[in-house]
């Protein structure tokens, strides 16, 4: 695995973001090597940290963490500065995880958007024999970063943790490549699991069980609109895609809070009631039809979850039982009560 390259995202191999960075210049600083001096080592200057999109070379980021570590007598600077890297603390690369449904889309999502924070390897979520991994692929450049890599490592270890919390859930056992230091207190603090160290590759392990359990700070609507964000960051994406998906998302959770209408779904876009009409318009896109088709689809997952008629018609934000039975009648050709008679006989 150590040959690896980014071919996907050549323009971010090997870098890190300035914003990225920002957080664990502040901890530096907290910990006594001084702001000033780091972006000295880095020939960075305060402006060069406003540009969200500024990038650095990761090997001067590591020789800049060597230099700390020396002055600070603190060989596992790195491992230590990333345990205090919470979800929040990278905008929208950070924030899109606590969106997610599950940890298995943590997961898939870390491997998509992980170099925009730094690129110095690629994560994969990997299933093996119905074990479930987030392993680290190191490039061949990246091998002897120590404090970045010993970063990554801790960042998503507490990251991940976090998260995993609201399914019940802790790590399994983590494997990491280096042979064990003298104290593996810091580790252990960090990963709050068995650790076997001097492993082949770097990975932490979950509960299988955990994967799909809904994770509490789910929020699909706020996940469409970072990964939109996201993927323009990285090149990709389409725009009419992002948009008609931003849409479904903001149609379900207005059907979900009980209020549906074009002006309540434009507001959740941030968006103005005639610039969406147009974008519609534009797309070939019919609201009315849209949002037949997310109350079609979230009844039949309500209905297989053995829920009454009344209470779905409630769910579905129809203001009076009248307005749900046509509905159900244009979607299955049969009322409510024919149905529910047809499964008496």
């Amino acid at each position: 695995m150590d040959d690896l390259e980014n071919i996907t995202h050549p323009h971010l191999y090997m870098t890190m973001s300035l914003q990225y960075l920002t957080h664990q210049l502040d901890q530096l600083d907290a910990m006594g090597f001084a702001r000033e001096t780091s972006l000295s080592l880095l020939n960075l200057s305060e402006n060069d940290l406003t540009d969200p999109k500024a990038r650095i070379d990761a090997g001067a980021v590591e020789d800049m963490y060597r230099a700390a570590a020396k002055a600070l007598s603190d060989p596992l600077l790195g491992i230590r500065i990333g345990h205090t890297f919470r979800v929040h603390d990278f905008g929208k690369t950070g924030a899109v995880y606590s969106y997610c449904n599950n940890m298995a889309q943590v997961l898939e999502l870390n491997s998509r958007y992980q170099c925009l924070a730094v690129d110095i390897g690629q994560p994969e979520y990997l299933i093996e024999d119905d074990r479930h991994y987030l392993l680290f692929n190191r490039y061949e450049a990246a091998k002897d970063m120590h404090h970045v890599m010993g970063g990554i490592f801790a960042a998503w270890a507490t990251a991940l943790r976090w998260l995993s919390w609201a399914t019940g859930q802790e790590l399994k056992e983590a494997h990491l490549m280096p042979n064990a230091p003298e104290d593996i207190s810091l580790y252990q603090d960090i990963l709050q699991c068995p650790i076997i160290f001097g492993q082949p590759r770097n990975h932490v392990e979950f509960y299988p069980e955990s994967m799909s359990k809904p994770l509490v700070t789910r929020d699909p609507e706020k996940l469409t609109k970072a990964m939109a964000i996201l993927d323009s960051l990285l090149g990709q994406g389409n725009e009419a895609e992002n948009f008609k998906a931003l849409l479904i998302a903001s149609i379900q959770a207005a059907i979900a809070e009980g209020r549906i209408s074009l002006s309540v779904v434009a507001k959740r876009m941030d968006i103005g009631e005639r610039a969406l009409r147009k974008k519609l318009s534009d797309l070939g896109l019919s609201f009315r039809d849209m949002v037949e088709t997310e109350r079609k689809n979230m009844f039949q997952k309500l209905h297989a979850e053995h829920k009454t008629f009344a209470v779905i018609s409630q769910a579905l934000a129809y203001n009076d039982q009248s307005a749900f039975n046509r509905a159900f009648k244009r979607w299955y050709g049969i009322s409510p009560s024919q149905y529910a008679a047809g499964l008496s006989d």
